[in-house]
C-alpha cells in the first residue's frame, strides 16, 4: 500500500523554508555537536566526591615551548643569533621578500609603494637598512623590533617562528653589507 502526500505548493514552500531554517541554525551553534541536548554534562567539572581540591601548579613551573618570553628592548641588546648563518641567510631571504621588501624594499633601502604613500601622507617611511640607525642595531634588538614591532612597523612575533625571524636578522645585515 502505497500512501501519498499531497501539500499545496505554498505549504511545500514553508516547509522547506523551515526545515532550511532549523538546519541553518543547527549549523551555526558553537560546540562539538549541532544541538546539544545536555550541555551541563560535556562541560561539567571533573572530580569525584570527596576528592580533595585539585590545585594548581605554581606558575611557570610547567614548561612550555614556542612561548617567547617578554623582554625589553634594552635586554635583547645581549641576545645572540642562534641560525647558523649560511643556512639562516637563504632562509632570511625568502621571509624578507615575502614579509619585508612591500615595505623596505626588495633591497631593503626603504624604497617602495608602501613607502611613498607614507612620505605623500606625512608618515615616517619604512627604515633604510643600510642607515646608521639600523646599523648600530644588536642582532638581539633587530630581532626584538621585528617580534614587537616599532614605529609604523607591525609586530611580526605572532607570524613569523623564532627560526625565520633570526633568519630575516640574516638578511637585513646582508643589505649592511656585514
Amino acid at each position: 500500500m502505497t500512501v501519498k502526500i499531497f501539500l499545496p505548493p505554498g505549504r511545500l514552500a514553508a516547509l522547506g523554508l523551515l526545515l532550511g531554517a532549523v538546519a541553518m541554525g543547527a549549523a551555526c551553534r558553537p560546540g562539538p555537536y549541532p544541538i546539544d541536548v545536555f550541555p551541563e554534562m560535556h562541560y561539567q567539572v571533573s572530580q569525584r566526591i570527596l576528592e580533595p581540591d585539585r590545585l594548581l601548579p605554581p606558575p611557570d613551573s610547567v614548561p612550555t615551548t614556542g612561548r617567547r618570553v617578554p623582554i625589553t628592548f634594552e635586554q635583547a641588546a645581549a641576545l645572540t643569533n642562534p641560525v647558523p648563518g649560511p643556512q639562516g641567510l637563504e632562509r632570511g631571504r625568502q621571509v624578507f621578500a615575502v614579509n619585508c621588501a612591500a615595505c623596505h624594499g626588495r633591497d631593503g633601502r626603504g624604497q617602495s609603494v608602501v613607502a611613498e604613500h607614507f612620505k605623500a601622507r606625512g608618515f615616517t617611511p619604512p627604515v633604510d637598512f643600510s642607515s646608521a640607525r639600523a646599523q648600530n642595531r644588536t642582532d638581539g634588538q633587530l630581532y626584538w623590533i621585528i617580534v614587537n614591532g616599532m614605529g609604523n612597523m607591525p609586530p611580526f612575533g605572532d607570524l613569523l617562528q623564532d627560526e625565520e625571524i633570526w633568519s630575516t636578522v640574516y638578511a637585513v645585515r646582508e643589505v649592511q653589507g656585514r
